[in-house]
Order: structure tokens, then C-alpha cells, then sequence
């Protein structure tokens, strides 16, 4: 059997690794942000326009959830979130739990419900990701890619495999 494990320092392995001090940390992390992003002090410095707070119901309780999910407009000039977890985010399986797949969220000072659409063509998925790479300057901080030491990354097998891993979900208002 072939070792199938991505190389330690590419864009893949940095994205899959995963700690659970980081985890019990992003949890504390997100019920402050939740804090400061209801009560307008975030969407006021201009988070509001990268981040937004996803409501679902949980598919297991029922119980309402709140989440900070990273939110993009893409080349499609729909909202699009993006789940580096894949399939393995407990929000995105909210969502798609529930039948209509509509959801509330709060976008800056805004609220208002979105119909969730997951992405699951792999070509709109790698133009989503290609988009990402050359316009907005935060993949680097995300997803590890530093345009000067891995160049023409686009064209690799490690970016199929990133375009595999990770989910779009494209938002349409109600």
C-alpha cells in the first residue's frame, strides 16, 4: 500500500493538520467573536465584509446554532462560504440536513435568509479556488500559498487534491 500522506510542507498537509488545543481554542475564539459581531462593534471595523454569522438547526438537538464562517464573492457575484473542513464541518452538515436548506445569516449590520447551495462540480470548485489564489491576498494567511515560493501552483496535483478537500457553498437570497 502507497503512502498517501501530503508532503509536510505543502499547501495540503498545513490544511488537513488539525490540533485539538487549536480546536478547544477556536471554540472560545468564536463565542467572543459571536459576542462582538451581534453587538456591532465587528461589522463597525469592517469584518463584516470577509465574515459573516451562519444560523442553523442543529440536525441531532434542534437547537439553534451560531457560527463565524468566512464569506467570499467570487467571479460568480454570489456570497460563497467556504468549509476547509470538507464535508467534516459540523455546520455544513446542519445545512444540509435540513430539507429547504435555508438558513438566516448576518452579514455586517444586515440580516436577512440565504438558501444554501453546496458546490459539487470540481471545475467550479478549482475556478472558485483559482480566483481565490490571484485576487484575494488572505490565501496566503489560509490556505499556506506564498506566490513567490511555490509559483505556478494552479496546474499541480496538490492543488487538485486542495480542490477535492475543501467545499463551496454559494448563497441565493430569499
Amino acid at each position: 500500500m502507497v503512502n498517501t500522506l501530503p508532503a509536510k510542507g505543502s499547501i495540503v498537509y498545513r490544511h488537513q493538520e488539525r490540533k485539538s488545543t487549536f480546536t478547544k481554542f477556536e471554540r472560545r475564539l468564536n463565542r467572543v467573536f459571536i459576542f462582538l459581531y451581534r453587538i456591532y462593534f465587528l461589522p463597525l471595523l469592517g469584518l463584516g465584509r470577509i465574515m459573516i454569522l451562519i444560523q442553523t438547526i442543529g440536525r441531532k438537538t434542534g437547537k439553534k446554532r451560531i457560527k463565524p464562517v468566512l464569506c467570499r464573492r467570487f467571479y460568480t457575484g454570489k456570497l460563497t462560504l467556504y468549509s476547509p473542513r470538507g464535508m467534516k464541518a459540523d455546520w455544513l452538515k446542519n445545512i444540509l440536513a435540513t430539507e429547504e436548506q435555508t438558513l438566516r445569516i448576518q452579514k455586517g449590520f444586515k440580516k436577512f435568509s440565504v438558501k444554501a447551495i453546496l458546490i459539487e462540480n470540481e471545475k467550479i470548485k478549482w475556478k472558485h479556488l483559482e480566483y481565490w489564489f490571484d485576487n484575494f491576498n488572505d490565501a496566503k494567511g489560509i490556505f499556506g500559498y506564498d506566490p513567490e515560493a511555490h509559483k505556478d501552483i494552479i496546474g499541480t496535483e496538490e492543488f487538485k487534491k486542495l480542490a477535492r478537500m475543501v467545499e463551496f457553498i454559494q448563497l441565493e437570497p430569499i
